[in-house]
């Protein structure tokens, strides 16, 4: 499934993380585009000591909607390629979790901060532009996040195929 635009007024955020299973490392990335498929915002950065690829899944999410939030955004859908999430989002059975507290943490920060909210899963096909930002994630220093309205040229190309195939 592709890329697509959102119902007027609302904006749509793409997440994606990446996970190193030896060293325990982790990736976030996000993209947050308007009704006409235009970057708002992007961000990425990494993640030490990451409890799993799920963990990461979900720190991408905060990061995420937190920007959202940030910008004034009152109707947002989020979307990932992470069937985990939208599970998690749309029932407690992941609350007992180690990441159970994480995933609370974005529920309770939704229902607070966005007028309209929704969580859907989308294949990694519709999620290649946040996946790439996930990707660049690991050459960012833990903790110094990069959060900007630009996008890298790789991104860019993402999202102008998914804007021409509209």
């Amino acid at each position: 499934m592709r890329w697509q635009k959102t119902p007027e007024g609302f904006l749509k955020l793409n997440c994606d993380a990446s996970f190193i299973q030896e060293s325990k490392i982790g990736s976030w990335g996000f993209l947050i585009r308007d009704h006409d498929g235009d970057v708002v915002m992007s961000g990425r950065g990494r993640i030490n000591n990451v409890l799993s690829a799920f963990h990461a899944e979900l720190i991408a999410c905060l990061q995420g909607v937190q920007v959202a939030s940030s910008l004034g955004i009152g109707k947002l859908i989020l979307e990932t390629d992470a069937l985990n999430i939208q599970l998690a989002m749309q029932s407690q059975s992941f609350d007992v979790r180690p990441e159970g507290g994480l995933i609370e943490e974005i529920k309770s920060f939704s229902r607070i901060n966005f007028n309209e909210f929704v969580c859907n899963f989308l294949g990694r096909t519709g999620n290649r532009a946040a996946h790439v930002l996930a990707s660049l994630g690991y050459g960012c220093i833990e903790g110094q996040a990069l959060i900007t309205s630009a996008i890298p040229d790789d991104v860019f190309v993402i999202v102008s195929d998914d804007l021409s195939g509209e």
